[in-house]
């Protein structure tokens, strides 16, 4: 609602000044032609000349004029239409204000593209008794006119402006005669550029380019805060989502640990030592498990904050000793991951530990997010010139192109029918990435749904 406030002040100020600079346009340029068109025809009309052709029309034939006026409206009309289509097409062809422009034009070195247009308005005869009598107004043309010639103003006697308006009038000037059989008239003269409105533009250009950029900075400001507002909203959510799975991972182990305490605590269990191992056993995988879970926060805090402490290894010969110890603690019936490697030595600087740890998150997820009935886990590594892509491709449920990246972001969890009983935090795939970027590297992922993920490693690499 503001933005369409804004927009319509803005929109408001910006016609007001298009039409204060419409109305002040070549206010000079209009006063040096005034100034000498009417010294031009201070003692004559219409043009230099003007009078002497008007003269030879209208007073000449004032008389007949008169009588046919007297004989009748239909008798009188025909009378005047000829008189005046002779008198027009005689001034056109006398016009002298050609010539009388073009030396105002170059006299004060004003723009060549200048037109102007010479039009008679209105023409009142004056019989006997100073009776006034319409012979021509341009609100009704007479027929013997040729459309071309007529404009909303008057009669064109000169000139190629096709639009007189208002504000470039030059001059409007009405000449009458206080004695019977005479004449008033009225014409006007109006000059202007072919293409005002664009010359007028150009010169509001500043003004409309400081009104957009004031509405491009309040557009990118409201962006920018509806942007932040959706990230903190889904931080929010995610942050919400976080405090109810570790509660959830937590308590879980937590409840376990208190009630094989509770039965330690039972005389019926103590009298019999068999009873406490087990129990123990418990105890200690639960605590195990609320370990990992705290050193998963942990490590991901120490990542964002610290320089990885890095030493050379043969990727080959640790990839293949984290796989042999993943399959050997596989639980899950039914799957497998398999190493293919390059026949060469690559030697790259990682820290083992959190490079191991990313691995598992990897086989984890590719585990946890597979429905197949035989689940597949590929390791591959690949060198393309100065890098080591190492691919560790899954048959699992895919990931929509959509979902993709926002995997990586902190406590996200991407859901879907089939996997809401999905234990987790939200933070495998977050810790993978950074780790990923801590190392220096970086990570492309493919994805097709009800096929499979590959996510691939790109390791500088110098042999």
């Amino acid at each position: 609602m503001g933005l369409i406030l804004l927009a319509s002040v803005v929109f408001y100020l910006t016609f007001n000044t298009f039409k204060l600079k419409d109305e002040q346009y070549q206010a000079v340029e209009k006063t040096l032609i005034n100034e000498r068109y009417t010294q031009r025809i201070r003692n004559d009309k219409v043009f230099p000349g003007g009078v002497d052709i008007i003269d030879r029309y209208l007073m000449t034939n004032i008389h007949a004029l008169e009588a046919a006026y007297h004989s009748g409206p239909d008798r009188f009309e025909h009378e005047k239409n000829l008189v005046l289509d002779s008198m027009f097409v005689a001034l056109r062809e006398g016009n002298t204000m050609d010539s009388l422009f073009e030396t105002v034009k170059a006299e004060y070195g004003l723009d060549e593209d200048l037109e102007y247009l010479l039009t008679i308005n209105a023409i009142q005869l004056v019989f006997k008794n100073m009776m006034l009598v319409n012979a021509y107004h341009a609100s009704s043309p007479p027929p013997f006119v040729p459309d071309s010639l007529n404009t909303p103003i008057g009669i064109n006697i000169g000139g190629a402006l096709k639009t007189p308006l208002p504000q470039n009038e030059i001059a409007k000037i009405t000449v009458s005669n206080a004695e019977d059989y005479n004449y008033w008239m009225s014409f006007s003269l109006h000059a202007d550029h072919r293409n005002r409105s664009w010359r007028i533009m150009k010169l509001m250009m500043p003004t409309f380019l400081i009104a957009l950029f004031a509405i491009g900075c309040v557009v990118s400001i409201y962006y920018v805060t509806y942007r932040n507002w959706l990230r903190q909203k889904k931080l929010a959510e995610m942050k919400s989502d976080f405090v109810n799975s570790i509660t959830h991972e937590f308590n879980t182990p937590l409840s376990t640990i208190i009630v094989a305490n509770k039965n330690m605590q039972n005389d019926n269990i103590l009298a019999n030592a068999e009873n406490i191992k087990p129990l123990t056993k418990i105890i200690e995988r639960q605590s195990l498990r609320l370990q990992k879970l705290f050193e998963q926060v942990m490590d991901i805090t120490t990542m964002d904050n610290s320089t990885l402490q890095k030493e050379p290894h043969e990727l080959n010969n640790l990839l293949a000793e984290i796989i042999t110890d993943y399959n050997m603690k596989l639980s899950v019936q039914n799957t497998a991951v398999t190493l293919h490697t390059v026949p060469l030595p690559l030697h790259v600087e990682l820290n083992k530990f959190f490079f191991t740890t990313m691995l598992l998150n990897l086989f984890d997820n590719a585990i946890k997010y597979n429905h197949s009935e035989h689940k597949q886990i590929s390791v591959d590594t690949v060198v393309a010139g100065n890098t080591i892509d190492l691919r560790i491709s899954d048959n699992g449920t895919g990931i929509p192109d959509k979902e993709i990246e926002h995997v990586f972001e902190k406590f996200y969890r991407f859901q879907q029918r089939g996997t809401q009983h999905i234990s987790g935090l939200g933070l495998g795939l977050y810790y993978t990435y950074q780790c990923i970027k801590s190392h220096g590297w970086t990570l492309s992922v493919t994805s097709k749904e009800h096929v499979g993920s590959q996510f691939t490693i790109h390791i500088p690499y110098k042999s």
